[in-house]
Formats: structure tokens, C-alpha cells, sequence
């Protein structure tokens, strides 16, 4: 028996269910078929997907602006389509939009596609086969090995790099040493010669001042015979100034030494106590003057020590000195104290104290504490230096405590003996002092210098006989603070100044704020260095306070240099000076400087009257507003009145008195246009007239205008002719532009009596041209921009009448519009003007104060 034959298999589900993922297209990509396979690595249904074009069920990712797969995709089908044959793409990237529940999105895949034609038996393409291969991971693992690539690549980069770099730094390091060894070599050499210098220049330095200080002394002692005090003053303060600067030179050269190395320094057995209180009581005068107390406590030591007794002398004038200095009340106390093979010498005083932070470089060569109340800010910043090198020299120490606000101490110790000194400057016996004899007497008459205990010294005026004028009244001088706490630069610039101007002095910035806040002077010449508040806050607390603001302030200063020039300056003095100056010099500076000074005064003052004179024309315009508002209504109630009486009359009135009462409204129509140009007066320069802007036709509105003109024409006889050429519409405030015309007409009409008024209205593409001609009398060409002013006329008023206010409001009128007014000669005699206004353009602010 045959065997049955087998059921025909279903081709759909052996398709549903191969293995590759496929989708069936018709030619038009629509889906009719899709493999199990597909719908899993595309998380698709097939009830979804059936009948849907390819591209509405996979669109392009709308978040990635370079994604092309629906372009790339329909590229390939169409191709597969029209070409017979089957395409292969390239890997696309073509994201896969997320189901809801998977969070929505889309999720980037690569896929490689081949979609491939099916024909039917009538040989035409009848579907096409598209089949995808994910190959996502693939990509992401090449990506992967790329970038570590890459990155390894990078590294070896730049590690071959850092051992380049590495090997030219170290290249680079030994260049720079070797430069910095023959720097070190080449500084140490200079810094050897510029040591041997102010070592060999010490005679040089100190020969000049020899031969100043030894003449004035024997001038003051009288060996050239009596002095005037003028003259005697004027040669102690040479003397005392020369004692500073031998001074300072003195510490200059001693710095100098101690750097080339000490060789003159000799140490001899010295009675310590005796030596010390010898220096410190030189400065009793000097602190009792200052109503300061000094103490000196030193009692005998069991054994001389042994020290330089120049440079001990200098350590005790320099620690006094100090304090002194620092100290405005209470007094200073020095104590000399053995203390097993040790002696110490302290010196404390109840000054200002010295900050916390300022305490580690108090002894640094010119380091100076700044903002301590002091009695000076002058200093070069070396007496501590110094007296740190002596004391070393010495085989010593110094050092210091301070509570700021309480007082400081300095401390210096030295030990016993010789043991700790090189033998070869061991002396048995002490030489004579001589420069210990100098020092003494300078670092005493300049503490005397800063003593402020004269009341005159703390705030001076110097007044003189003013000379008078012609008239008997005397001339003004102007008055000239001072504020200077070098007592000797005040005394100078004071008698400098005095014979031109009052001068009053303060003694510190502090003192000086206050004198110019009590009783503001003329100028301020102020030094830049002082105590309690310097020259630059003094500046800015002047120019803070109201009534010192615009004073002329000029700065002193020793620091030269553009720099300090400009500092000084752009903080806001009018002047700068560095010290030392001219006596001439001071002169022309504070005399250019009041003068403009005074030139200012007036410029403010005139600033004031003109200010003064606006505010009156402000009152004045609002008074014309007000006036003409309160003017505007009787009139109009009057006017009415008129025209009741008038039409009250009847036919059967008398003809004089119609005429009369025409005439009467007339007048009337006249005092109202008076009235409104009054108000456009008032609204113009207060800013407060506004245009009113609507579509008009301006050829309509010139034949309303002149209407009213040819009554005033026929009466005079004078011919009137209005031409009107083709339809001017625009934009523009209908009362102000009839204002304008009938400003122009009735001018026309006044000053050309009796001959041709010829009005005329052309359009010129985007323009309208306005021409009013007169052949009357014409206006000069020197007057033409005149006329346009304010109360100005071309003609007398006792011929002609009229504000002068017409053509002024007329070109205000057209310039707010955008436009533009011109004058100009009629051929054969009289005047023509000519009006452009633009049709369509917006409107602007004017200057005038005009605003649409």
C-alpha cells in the first residue's frame, strides 16, 4: 500500500521561525512578514509592526542631530528595488526606539543590513527580504580597543616627552647654576668694591661737613663778630641741619664698615656705668622740654668691661633716641645690671609699643614700624641695625618686648671679659671719643627738633600789615595752612612765605585736619611723612569733608621718582613737590595754584548764575503756561458772547453796529492766537509740547487754512493764489502743520501788501514741498538765520507789530516732524520759503524738547 502523502508544510511559520532576523517589505517598504529572531533583538510585537512602513515603525533618534539610518536604509531599498540585484550595506548606526515600560528613549545599536528583491511570476519585484545582523557589541569592543589604543599611544607620547623635557630642565638647572655661581661671584665682588667705597669715601663725605659745621660754629660763637637775630637764626638752623646729616652719614659709613669687615674697632677696659649714664643724660633736656621724665639707674660695676666706647656711646644714643622718640607721655627709664658674667643694659619707655607682627624684623637695616603715634615719622631705618651689628661685635645681643600701647624694651647684653674678643684689638687703655662727642650733640638737637612742647609750635599764625589800596581798604592776602612736623622745614617755608601770605602752621596731619575742618584756608601745603596721620590721609579725609572738598592741596615729599609724582597726584593734590625745592619754585606752584583756585571759584559761580538764570526762564515759561491757560478761557467765554449778541441782533440791526461787533470778534480771534502762542512757548522750552500725529491730507488742509487768509487778502489787496498739485497724505499733527502755514501766510500777507501771495503743495516722492512766496520786502541775507530765533524780527515793530515768535515756533513745529524750514530771495524782490516735510517718516525726539 503507497504511503499518504505529506501534509504541504507552512512556509509562514518555517519563516517566523529562522533563526536570522528578516523582514519582508513590499516595493513600497511596508511590512508584511517579520521573523521571531527580529522581533527579539528589536523588542518589537508583530501585531505592532504588521503593515507599518519600515521607517514610521524605526524612526531616526530625534536627540542625535547626525543620525542618517532612515536616510541610509530607504537609500538601499530603493536601490534593491530599482536595481534587481541586492544591496549590501555598510555597519549604520540606527538607534532602537525604548518601549514605555523600559523607560522610554532611544537606545544606540549598530547593525549590518542586506536587503535583497523577490520577484513574482510576472518577473517584477514583488517583495524585498531585509536582514539585519546586530552587531553592536562588536562595535563597542572596537571602540573600546581604539580608545585604549589611543590612550596607550598618548602615554608613550608624553612619557617620551617628560624625559625630553626632564633631560633639557636638567640641561637648563646646570646652565643656571653655573650662571648663578658667576652672578654670586660677580655680586660678591661689587658688594666688596661698594664696601670699600663708602669706606674710602668717608673723608670726602665728612671734609664738606667739617667745613660747614666748623664756620658756623665760629660764626655763632661770635669770632666774625655780632649777628642779627635773623641772621642768627638762619645759621643755628644750618648747624643743626649739617649735625643730621652728619649723622646719618656717620650710620651710613658704619653700616659700611661692619659689611667690608670691622678693622679699626679697639675694645678697652671701660667704667660702663659711668659711660652710659654719661650719653643717656645728654637727653634730659630734650625730655624734659617734652614733659617727659628720665630715669638713669646705673650703679658701679664690680669690673670694667670691655667694649668700644664710640660704638657703646652710640647704642645707648640710638636706644634713647628711640624711645624717646616713640613716647608722647610718661617718661623712659634705663638700668644698667650685672648679672654673673654678664652685664645687661635695658631701656624702657611708655610709648606707642610696637605690633606683635612688626617685633621678627625690628632689627633689619631700614625697616621702618609704620602707624605708631610718634613725634616724627623721619628716619632712615638703621639706628637699630646698628646697634644689633655693635652689639655683636661686642660678642653681645640686643633684643626686644613690646605691648602695644604700654611701652617697649630693649634689651642689649654683653659678657665679662676679653676672652670672647680677637687679642689683636684689645686694647689696655681707652682713647680719647671724638665722633662719641659729634654723635651726642647731633642725636640731642635733633630730639630737641622734635619736642612739641612750645605752644606756638602746635598751631601758628603768622600775620602782617596787608597793604592797602588805593581807596584805603586793605588788599586780601590769602591765608595758607602748613602742616609740617620737621620744625626747622615749618620755620623755613613759613618765613618763605610769609611776606605774601598768612601762614598757619600745625605740627601733624592730625592737627592740620582739624585747623582746615575749623577754619578752611586758601590752600593746604602739607608734608607727606608725619606722625598720628600722614600728608595722604590727610588728603583724603579734605577731600571727604564738604566744606574742604575743592580746596587746592599741595604734597612735600623726599620721595622723588615719576612714580611717587604720580601717586601723589592721582590721589588727588593739585600739586606734588620734591623735597628740595626752591624757595622761587614754592612760590610760582602755590601762587599758579590759587589762581586756579580762584579761577574755579568763578567758574563755579558762573555755573550758579547761569544754573540761577535757567531756573528763572523754567519760572518764568510755567508762568507763561499758567497765564495763557487762565487767559484762554474768558476769551473763549467772551468770544461766545460776542457771537450770541451777534446773532441776538437780527437782520434789522444797525450796520455800524454788526460791523463794529465783527471787527470785536476779530480782535478777539487775534488775542486768542497771541494766547496760544504764548502756550506754545511755555510747552516747547519746558519740553512739554507733544504732536499728535493722524493721517492727513495736506492739500485739503492748505485750502482750509488759506480759506480764512482771503477775507484779510481781499480787504488789503493783495491776490492770493493756493495750487495744490496732486493728492499729499501723511502723517502729521493737523493743528501744528495749519499753525505753521498760517504763520507763513500772514507773514506773506503783512509784509507784501498789495502785490501776488502765491502758495504752492507739490508731493516729491517721499517728500511734500511747501512754498509760500511774497514779492514784498524782502529780508537781508545776514538776517535770514536770525528770524528763526526767539523774539527776533527783520523789520522794526513800529511799523510792522508782532511777537517775533511766529517763524520760531513754525521751524520747531517742522523740525519735530522731521522736516525742515529755508528762506530764500523771490527773483524780482520779496522772500520765499520753502517747507519739506517727509510723508511717511516716524517721528523722533527733538533737542528742542518736541516729541511725538
Amino acid at each position: 500500500m503507497p504511503p499518504s502523502p505529506s501534509p504541504a508544510p507552512d512556509f509562514r511559520s518555517l519563516f517566523e521561525a529562522a533563526p536570522n532576523p528578516y523582514l519582508v517589505l513590499t516595493p513600497e517598504f511596508v511590512i508584511v512578514a517579520v521573523t521571531d529572531a527580529y522581533l527579539r533583538v528589536t523588542r518589537t510585537r508583530r501585531e505592532d509592526i504588521l503593515g507599518r512602513v519600515i521607517f514610521d515603525v524605526f524612526p531616526d533618534n530625534p536627540d542625535d542631530p547626525r543620525a542618517n539610518g532612515v536616510t541610509n536604509l530607504r537609500a538601499s531599498l530603493e536601490r534593491a528595488v530599482k536595481a534587481r540585484t541586492a544591496d549590501a550595506m555598510a555597519v549604520q548606526k540606527y538607534d532602537l526606539p525604548r518601549p514605555a515600560e523600559a523607560g522610554g528613549g532611544f537606545e544606540p545599536r549598530y547593525w549590518s543590513p542586506l536587503n535583497t528583491p523577490v520577484f513574482g511570476e510576472d518577473g517584477q519585484v514583488r517583495y524585498v527580504i531585509h536582514r539585519v545582523e546586530d552587531v553592536t557589541d562588536f562595535i563597542r569592543l572596537r571602540h573600546l580597543d581604539e580608545e585604549q589604543s589611543r590612550q596607550h599611544a598618548e602615554l608613550r607620547a608624553r612619557a617620551d616627552e617628560m624625559e625630553g623635557e626632564i633631560f633639557r630642565r636638567a640641561q637648563q638647572i646646570q646652565e643656571a647654576n653655573q650662571q648663578l655661581r658667576v652672578a654670586n661671584e660677580q655680586l660678591g665682588e661689587l658688594d666688596r668694591l661698594k664696601s670699600e667705597f663708602f669706606a674710602n669715601v668717608s673723608h670726602e663725605f665728612r671734609t664738606p661737613l667739617t667745613l660747614m659745621l666748623g664756620p658756623t660754629e665760629d660764626l655763632l660763637a661770635g669770632r666774625a663778630g655780632p649777628l642779627s637775630d635773623e641772621v642768627r637764626k638762619e645759621m643755628e638752623r644750618v648747624h643743626r641741619n649739617a649735625g643730621r646729616l652728619l649723622k646719618l652719614v656717620n650710620a651710613l659709613l658704619d653700616l659700611s664698615k661692619l659689611e667690608a669687615g670691622p678693622k679699626e674697632e679697639r675694645f678697652a677696659p671701660t667704667d660702663l656705668a659711668a659711660l652710659t649714664k654719661d650719653a643717656a643724660s645728654s637727653f634730659r633736656s630734650a625730655m624734659e622740654r617734652a614733659g617727659l621724665k628720665l630715669t638713669v639707674d646705673c650703679p658701679p660695676l664690680s669690673q670694667p668691661v670691655y667694649v668700644a666706647p664710640d660704638l657703646w656711646e652710640q647704642i645707648v644714643l640710638n636706644l634713647v633716641s628711640n624711645a624717646f622718640k616713640f613716647t608722647l607721655q610718661g617718661g623712659v627709664t634705663l638700668r644698667l645690671r650685672e648679672h654673673g658674667q654678664r652685664v645687661s643694659l635695658e631701656v624702657e619707655d611708655t610709648g606707642s609699643g610696637i605690633p606683635a607682627h612688626e617685633l621678627p624684623r625690628l632689627f633689619e637695616r631700614f625697616h621702618r614700624v609704620s602707624g605708631s603715634p610718634s613725634r616724627t615719622v623721619e628716619g632712615s631705618g638703621i639706628g637699630l641695625a646698628l646697634v644689633q651689628e655693635f652689639a655683636r661685635l661686642h660678642g653681645g645681643s640686643v633684643s626686644a618686648s613690646s605691648t602695644e600701647g604700654e611701652g617697649s624694651t630693649f634689651r642689649v647684653e654683653l659678657p665679662l671679659g676679653h676672652a670672647h674678643l680677637p687679642p689683636e684689638r684689645i686694647r689696655t687703655t681707652a682713647r680719647p671719643r671724638s665722633a662719641a662727642r659729634e654723635a651726642t650733640s647731633a642725636y640731642v638737637e635733633e630730639a630737641l627738633l622734635w619736642s612739641n612742647a612750645k605752644p606756638k609750635d602746635r598751631t601758628q599764625s603768622s600775620h602782617h600789615h596787608h597793604p592797602a589800596s588805593a581807596d584805603g581798604h586793605a588788599l586780601p592776602r590769602a591765608r595758607i595752612l602748613l602742616v609740617d612736623d620737621n620744625r626747622d622745614m615749618r620755620d623755613y617755608i613759613q618765613r618763605v612765605l610769609s611776606p605774601e601770605y598768612d601762614v598757619e602752621v600745625a605740627t601733624d596731619g592730625q592737627k592740620g585736619l582739624e585747623a582746615a575742618l575749623a577754619r578752611p584756608p586758601d590752600l593746604v601745603l602739607s608734608d607727606v611723612m608725619m606722625p598720628k596721620l600722614d600728608g595722604m590721609g590727610l588728603l583724603k579725609a579734605l577731600r571727604a569733608a564738604p566744606t574742604t572738598r575743592e580746596l587746592p592741596i599741595l604734597l612735600l615729599s623726599a620721595k622723588a621718582g615719576e612714580e611717587a609724582t604720580v601717586q601723589g597726584l592721582t590721589s588727588g593734590a593739585d600739586d606734588y613737590l620734591v623735597k628740595p625745592f626752591s624757595a622761587g619754585e614754592l612760590l610760582a606752584r602755590i601762587a599758579s595754584n590759587l589762581k586756579l583756585a580762584r579761577m574755579r571759584g568763578e567758574m563755579a559761580n558762573e555755573r550758579a548764575r547761569a544754573e540761577n538764570l535757567a531756573e528763572a526762564l523754567r519760572a518764568r515759561d510755567d508762568f507763561l503756561s499758567v497765564a495763557a491757560h487762565e487767559l484762554r478761557t474768558p476769551l473763549a467765554a467772551f468770544q461766545l458772547h460776542l457771537e450770541l449778541v451777534e446773532r441776538g441782533l437780527g437782520r434789522d440791526a444797525p450796520p455800524k453796529a454788526v460791523e463794529r461787533l465783527r471787527h470785536a470778534r476779530s480782535f478777539i480771534r487775534r488775542l486768542a492766537m497771541l494766547v496760544d502762542v504764548l502756550m506754545d512757548v511755555s510747552q516747547i522750552t519746558s519740553g512739554r509740547l507733544k504732536l499728535t500725529r493722524t493721517d492727513v491730507d495736506l492739500g485739503d488742509l492748505l485750502v482750509e487754512v488759506t480759506r480764512f487768509a482771503e477775507e484779510e487778502a481781499r480787504r488789503d489787496g493783495t491776490p492770493l493764489t493756493v495750487d495744490v498739485k496732486g493728492p499729499v497724505t501723511g502723517t502729521f499733527d493737523p493743528s501744528r502743520i495749519s499753525q505753521v502755514v498760517h504763520n507763513l501766510v500772514a507773514n506773506a500777507l503783512k509784509f507784501g501788501r498789495g502785490r501776488p501771495v502765491d502758495v504752492s503743495l507739490q508731493p516729491d516722492g517721499e517728500v511734500v514741498r511747501l512754498s509760500v512766496v511774497d514779492h514784498g520786502i524782502g529780508i537781508k541775507p545776514e538776517d535770514r538765520e536770525r528770524i528763526f530765533e526767539r523774539f527776533e524780527r527783520a523789520v522794526s515793530t513800529h511799523h510792522y507789530g508782532g511777537l517775533g515768535l511766529g517763524l520760531w515756533v513754525s521751524r520747531q513745529v517742522v523740525e519735530a516732524h522731521q522736516g525742515r524750514i529755508d528762506v530764500e530771495d523771490t527773483p524780482g524782490g520779496g522772500t520765499t520759503f520753502r517747507v519739506t516735510l517727509p510723508l511717511r517718516d516716524p517721528p523722533v525726539d527733538m533737542a528742542g524738547g518736541l516729541a511725538s
